[in-house]
């Protein structure tokens, strides 16, 4: 039996856009947690459940935050690394139906 990965998408976001998509995660989505992950040998630490401090995270040096949350039915999670020209949005789907 083989396990269907799940669907990827991609984007670069700039800062009015980084902001309008965590605004709609802090307000339209169950937000389960904020991982932060620091640096390459560091593992990923939790941070307070408030998507809308990414953009500070970023600043502050981490290399990616990532913002697991529940939508429509399904587990989703973002990924969001500092990139040239803004911030790069990894977005996968978790479905778990059978």
């Amino acid at each position: 039996m083989s396990a269907e990965l799940p669907e990827l998408q991609e984007g670069l976001l700039d800062d009015a856009t980084l902001r309008t998509l965590l605004a709609d995660l802090r307000d339209h989505a169950t937000v389960l947690d904020v991982l932060v992950k620091g640096g390459p040998s560091e593992l990923a630490t939790l941070a307070e459940n408030d998507p809308t401090r990414v953009p500070e995270i970023l600043r502050g040096g981490a290399r990616g935050v990532q913002v697991r949350y529940a939508f429509d039915g399904a587990e989703w999670r973002d990924t969001l690394m500092p990139a040239p020209g803004g911030v790069r949005l990894v977005r996968m789907k978790i479905d778990f139906d059978p």
